[in-house]
């Protein structure tokens, strides 16, 4: 394979990578901005939703279907998750309950994939089968799929948040959560809704990774990881932020293994957060 044809491969590999952690870090934006809480669990909802695929698949359904029902039922999770186990908490030191529940259920959900499917990592049907080339390059079809995906969900989220009294409520909510209070807004409302969509957007990403590469009960630790570098990165509450911050980290995941090594791509994503907290403590498009 041409020097040309490799860049061009790994920078589509990249993108396709950064997409995903994009929908995750939208999640974890949305419930930390509105809710004020960290929501260790977000990578556990990311592999939950694969596997809900998986089994709705083995039961006959077709993939994609499978992956509407799948996200239909995680956001239903979410609004459980926000009534039963945040909310009773809410006022009691919010930062440290959520983390204390968070983590005990990140045990829980991955505990409870082991007993449900095993350990064994296991596959999802391809997004679209086959290849095509480009350059020289030969790039599968379901990392165009996952990008397309991707970005519809995104701007699917912006319009919702932009276009819809429900989303304009959990933007003011995001940005005051006392004023917007006292302007009739209902924070309860506010935080069921915005764990029902972060929710939803982690499995549509888990179902994505999984259809490209293989889905077990810890795949959500590591895009759980990326998707809070990206919330330092982008900025707090930030969409386009998470855009940039998303790509940004899934083009070093794609390139620099490939030209610089695996122990190159492990440091990269670290010293660019240093830089950008000591110029930019905010992020990169972060709210001052």
């Amino acid at each position: 394979m041409s020097s040309t044809a490799l860049w061009l491969q790994a920078i589509i590999n990249g993108i396709a990578l950064g997409w995903l952690y994009v929908l995750m870090a939208l999640g974890l934006t949305l419930i930390l901005s509105i809710m004020g809480i960290l929501q260790l669990a977000h990578g556990e909802i990311y592999m939950l939703g694969a596997f809900a695929v998986y089994y709705l698949v083995g039961k006959g359904l077709g993939l994609y279907p499978a992956i509407a029902v799948s996200m239909v039922l995680l956001a239903a999770f979410g609004v459980a998750l926000e009534r039963g186990l945040f909310r009773p908490r809410a006022g009691r030191d919010p930062v440290l309950s959520s983390i204390v529940i968070s983590t005990g259920l990140t045990l829980i959900l991955a505990s409870g994939a082991v007993v449900g499917f095993g350990l064994y990592t296991k596959s999802l049907p391809y997004l679209w089968p086959g290849s095509f080339t480009i350059a020289g390059a030969t790039v599968p079809k379901d990392r165009m799929v996952a990008i397309a995906f991707s970005i519809v969900a995104l701007l699917l989220l912006y319009a919702f948040l932009k276009r819809t009294r429900l989303g304009l409520a959990m933007v003011a909510s995001a940005q005051n959560r006392e004023g917007s209070f006292l302007k009739g807004i209902n924070p309860n409302v506010m935080s069921m809704s915005a764990m029902a969509i972060g929710c939803a957007l982690a499995a549509l990403a888990g179902t994505l990774a999984g259809s490209i590469l293989q889905i077990q009960p810890y795949m959500g630790g590591l895009p759980m990881i990326k998707g809070l570098v990206i919330i330092v990165l982008g900025g707090l509450g930030s969409i386009p932020g998470a855009v940039i911050g998303g790509l940004v980290l899934g083009l070093i995941d794609g390139i620099v293994p490939v030209f610089g090594g695996a122990a190159a791509a492990a440091i990269a994503p670290l010293v660019i957060v240093v830089l950008v907290l000591l110029f930019r403590p905010k992020g990169l498009l972060g709210h001052e």
